[in-house]
Protein backbone atom coordinates (compact mmCIF):
# COMPACT_ATOMS: atom_id res chain seq x y z
CA UNK A 1 0.00 0.00 0.00
CA UNK A 2 1.53 3.65 -0.86
CA UNK A 3 1.19 6.26 1.51
CA UNK A 4 -1.63 8.96 1.11
CA UNK A 5 -0.56 12.29 1.22
CA UNK A 6 -3.47 15.12 3.18
CA UNK A 7 -3.77 18.11 1.32
CA UNK A 8 -3.64 21.18 2.80
CA UNK A 9 -6.86 22.85 4.19
CA UNK A 10 -9.07 25.33 2.42
CA UNK A 11 -9.89 28.83 3.17
CA UNK A 12 -13.60 28.80 3.62
CA UNK A 13 -14.06 32.16 2.18
CA UNK A 14 -11.80 32.48 -0.40
CA UNK A 15 -11.11 28.74 -1.49
CA UNK A 16 -7.57 29.25 -1.12
CA UNK A 17 -5.38 26.35 0.02
CA UNK A 18 -3.93 26.55 3.31
CA UNK A 19 -0.15 27.49 2.96
CA UNK A 20 2.59 29.41 3.76
CA UNK A 21 3.63 32.11 1.23
CA UNK A 22 6.94 33.43 0.77
CA UNK A 23 8.51 36.21 2.53
CA UNK A 24 8.11 39.62 0.55
CA UNK A 25 9.99 43.01 0.92
CA UNK A 26 7.52 44.48 3.07
CA UNK A 27 7.59 41.33 6.05
CA UNK A 28 11.15 41.61 5.64
CA UNK A 29 10.92 45.32 6.42
CA UNK A 30 8.62 45.29 8.86
CA UNK A 31 10.38 41.98 10.55
CA UNK A 32 13.90 44.06 10.99
CA UNK A 33 11.80 47.15 12.47
CA UNK A 34 10.01 45.59 14.90
CA UNK A 35 13.23 42.84 15.91
CA UNK A 36 16.33 43.98 15.01
CA UNK A 37 18.60 45.14 18.09
CA UNK A 38 18.78 48.70 18.76
CA UNK A 39 22.40 50.07 18.44
CA UNK A 40 23.22 51.81 22.48
CA UNK A 41 23.67 55.28 22.11
CA UNK A 42 27.45 56.48 22.56
CA UNK A 43 27.87 59.88 24.46
CA UNK A 44 29.20 62.64 22.89
CA UNK A 45 32.42 64.70 24.12
CA UNK A 46 33.80 67.60 23.94
CA UNK A 47 36.89 69.99 25.06
CA UNK A 48 35.60 72.91 27.71
CA UNK A 49 37.40 75.46 26.39
CA UNK A 50 37.73 77.67 29.40
CA UNK A 51 39.00 74.76 31.63
CA UNK A 52 40.51 72.59 28.96
CA UNK A 53 38.99 69.68 30.17
CA UNK A 54 36.67 66.75 28.07
CA UNK A 55 33.80 66.87 29.88
CA UNK A 56 30.52 65.02 28.22
CA UNK A 57 27.63 66.61 25.74
CA UNK A 58 24.49 66.94 27.60
CA UNK A 59 22.08 67.53 25.13
CA UNK A 60 18.99 67.81 27.40
CA UNK A 61 17.51 64.95 26.09
CA UNK A 62 17.82 62.73 29.64
CA UNK A 63 17.45 63.21 32.51
CA UNK A 64 19.51 63.64 35.83
CA UNK A 65 18.19 61.75 38.80
CA UNK A 66 20.86 62.48 41.36
CA UNK A 67 20.49 65.81 43.04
Amino acid sequence: MGVVMKKTSRNDVTGDWMQSKPNNEMFEKNFDLIFRKKKPELAEYELNKSTGNVQKVDHGDTTNTQE
